[in-house]
């Protein structure tokens, strides 16, 4: 597994963070195949993206009390869309929350 951090500046507002990460990765031809929460860090938003008709799925983790960000890239679920589009999500992301 791979995991990513994505820049959370301590002066980042997160009250809108999880609209921005979808709609960067529906910017991206993403779309949810699963949302909820990690139990391991409660008040959390876990997604699961995918792209359509394609193999591979990108983990993006919003937990604001602890002011964290990251995507993780599971070893079985790798593909070949995913890097590319996570660079293009994480600035983008990172930009918006300045």
């Amino acid at each position: 597994m791979r995991e990513v951090e994505f820049d959370v500046r301590p002066s980042a507002k997160l009250d809108h963070a999880d609209s921005i990460i979808e709609s960067e990765c529906l910017a991206q031809e993403l779309v949810i195949g699963m949302k909820g929460t990690l139990a391991s860090f409660p008040g959390s938003t876990h997604w699961h993206f995918r792209r359509q008709g394609e193999r591979g799925t990108l983990e993006i983790t919003l937990f604001p009390r602890g002011r964290r960000i990251w995507a993780q890239i599971q070893d079985g679920r790798r593909a070949d869309w995913i890097d590319p589009c996570l660079i293009r999500i994480r600035e983008a992301v990172e930009a918006k929350l300045k």
